[in-house]
């Protein structure tokens, strides 16, 4: 199996951005995601201190693996999608600048056949993957429940890179095999979020340190491997009360099964 491109997510480290970029390089990883609403912002970051950002991050031999949009709605919610639309776009230029090539978003549900809202889904990816396009960065949106229309949906869009965030957790939620969840997007596959859940008796998932879960990590990763997928794998954790200290082990664990 080729050496896996490892990252984690910054804000799991619970401390500022500086000190978080310390500790990510310290438990060995080799990119960080950065959460452009919460952390890192496009409109308080000037020329000069994205030079001395990305010259830190060559320092620590980091590289910005994604950047993460996270949205108060769904991303197809007909409530202020302009400006939601207006907000993504400006992260992916924001990325651009930051020689980033992902930006993540979590989409939320697709409307219903019957809604007048149905045919928002595709206008609203193909402006963005077109968008995407010009800038040189992929949305890679992190689904719902709808995994047959979503691959249909994405299916349709030509107008730039839109690829999908797998990510393990909401599988295992609704029961589902994330080995066979991941094989059915193929090569629509763009970043991989490293979580783990497990259920309880009523089905009830809880996010859990990695590889104390459901997630068969050793087989996914195979899986993962057979697609000849080549992004990100990004280590987040967001329960829990040693969120830092998780994340840093679930690097050591992801990079034991390499050595397995």
């Amino acid at each position: 199996m080729r050496p896996l491109p490892l990252a984690i997510a910054t804000r799991c480290l619970s401390r500022p951005l500086k000190p978080s970029l310390v500790l990510a390089a310290q438990f060995g990883a080799a990119g960080v995601q950065l959460d452009c609403r919460n952390e890192l912002k496009a409109d308080e970051l000037s020329a000069t201190g994205r030079r001395e950002l990305l010259h830190r991050l060559e320092e620590m031999r980091l590289s910005i693996a994604a950047l993460d949009l996270p949205l108060r709605r769904g991303l197809f919610d007909p409530e202020r999608l302009d400006a939601r639309i207006a907000a993504l776009k400006q992260a992916m230029d924001f990325a651009s600048l930051l020689r980033c090539r992902v930006v993540t978003v979590r989409m939320g549900r697709l409307p219903r056949e019957n809604e007048a809202t149905k045919d928002t889904p595709l206008a609203v990816l193909s402006d963005l993957a077109g968008h995407g396009n010009h800038v040189g960065v992929t949305l890679a949106v992190g689904p719902g429940g709808e995994t047959a229309t979503l691959l249909d949906l994405l299916r349709q869009v030509s107008s730039g890179p839109v690829g999908i965030n797998f990510d393990p957790v909401p599988v295992v939620s609704a029961g589902r095999s994330p080995l066979e969840a991941v094989a059915g997007w193929g090569t629509l596959l763009s970043y991989v979020t490293v979580r783990d859940a497990t259920r309880d008796a009523d089905g009830l998932a809880t996010e859990v340190p990695v590889g104390r879960g459901e997630v068969a990590w050793q087989e996914l990763l195979a899986v993962i491997y057979e697609l000849d997928y080549r992004g990100w794998f990004c280590v987040d954790r967001t329960q829990g009360d040693d969120r830092a200290g998780d994340a840093g082990r679930a690097i050591q664990y992801i990079r034991s099964l390499e050595l397995g």
